[in-house]
C-alpha cells in the first residue's frame, strides 16, 4: 500500500514538472523584439506614441533598414492595460494586419507611412471607438531571404477632446466661407500653449505648391487668447476656408501643445464639402 502511495506521489510530481517545463518553453508574452535597431523614427499617433481617442485611425510612420528586400509588413495589436470599455467602445485588437505591399515591395530600406482605421468597414464614421489605455502594438517585417525583424511598442490612447463639432456632423455646405469648430481640450494639470490647424485638400488651382489633383495643405495658428495658459480650454473658432473650395473630402489636423510636453497632440478629422 505504501509503495502504491509513493508511486502515485512520484507520478503526480513528474506531471507537475513536465507541465512547468512545457510552460517555460511556450512564448511568455505577445511581445517580440528582433533586430529592433533596424526600425527608426517610429510614430504611432505621434513620436511620443500618444493618440487621442477621437481619432478614426492610427497614424503609423517609420524608416526600416533591411538586410534583403522586404516582402511583408504587418501589425498586431492587443490591449495591455485599458479601462473598462464604455458604451460605443471596444478593447481594440488587430491580427496580422497587412500593410499594402505597394508601399515597400522590392525595397531594401522602405519608408512606411500608413494609417490603420479602427473600423475598416466604416472608415470615416466608425461604429466604435477604442477604449482608453495602453495597447501593445507590434510591427513585423519579413524579407525575401526568409529572415524577419519585429518591434513592440506601447500605444497610449487617451481622451483629449470632448464634445467635438466640425461643421454640421462633419459636413459643410458648398459655398460656405467658414468651417465651424468647437470642442473642449483636456490638458489636465497642464496649460495649453498653442493650437494649430492644418487643412489638407486636393489642389484644384493652377500655379500652387503642388500639381492639380495632388494633396496640399495650409497651416493656421489659432489666436492665443482662446487658450493660452488655460487648463482644459473650451474652443469655439470659425476657420476661414479657401474661397471657392470645391465639393469633396477634406481633413483637418488639430495640433495642441501643452506646457511640459515636448510634442503636440494631434487629432485628424475628416469632413466633406457638399
Amino acid at each position: 500500500m505504501k509503495n502504491n502511495f509513493k508511486t502515485l506521489i512520484l507520478l503526480l510530481l513528474s506531471i507537475v514538472m513536465v507541465s512547468c517545463s512545457d510552460e517555460e518553453t511556450l512564448p511568455s508574452s505577445f511581445d517580440e523584439n528582433i533586430n529592433t535597431e533596424r526600425f527608426t523614427g517610429i510614430e504611432l499617433g505621434n513620436s511620443q506614441l500618444v493618440l487621442p481617442q477621437s481619432n478614426i485611425d492610427v497614424h503609423t510612420e517609420f524608416d526600416y533598414l533591411g538586410t534583403s528586400k522586404v516582402t511583408k509588413i504587418y501589425f498586431n495589436v492587443k490591449p495591455h492595460n485599458i479601462s473598462t470599455p464604455q458604451a460605443g467602445e471596444v478593447a481594440w485588437e488587430l491580427k496580422d494586419h497587412l500593410v499594402p505591399v505597394d508601399s515597400y515591395e522590392g525595397q531594401l530600406n522602405p519608408h512606411i507611412h500608413y494609417h490603420v482605421y479602427f473600423d475598416e468597414e466604416n472608415r470615416y464614421e466608425p461604429s466604435f471607438r477604442p477604449a482608453e489605455g495602453i495597447y501593445k502594438f507590434k510591427i513585423t517585417v519579413e524579407h525575401e531571404d526568409g529572415s524577419k525583424s519585429a518591434i513592440t511598442k506601447e500605444l497610449h490612447i487617451i481622451k483629449k477632446f470632448k464634445n467635438m463639432e466640425i461643421g454640421e456632423n462633419n459636413v459643410v455646405a458648398i459655398g460656405a466661407d467658414e468651417l465651424h469648430t468647437e470642442y473642449q481640450y483636456i490638458s489636465g494639470n497642464n496649460t495649453v500653449t498653442e493650437i494649430k490647424y492644418q487643412l489638407w485638400f486636393k489642389e484644384w488651382r493652377e500655379g500652387q505648391n503642388v500639381e492639380v489633383g495632388k494633396w496640399d495643405n495650409v497651416v493656421t495658428i489659432l489666436p492665443a487668447n482662446l487658450y493660452e495658459n488655460v487648463r482644459n480650454p473650451e474652443i469655439h473658432y470659425h476657420y476661414d476656408l479657401i474661397p471657392e473650395s470645391p465639393a469633396g473630402g477634406y481633413w483637418l489636423n488639430i495640433y495642441v501643445k501643452e506646457s511640459g510636453e515636448s510634442e503636440a497632440v494631434k487629432l485628424s478629422v475628416p469632413f466633406r464639402i457638399q
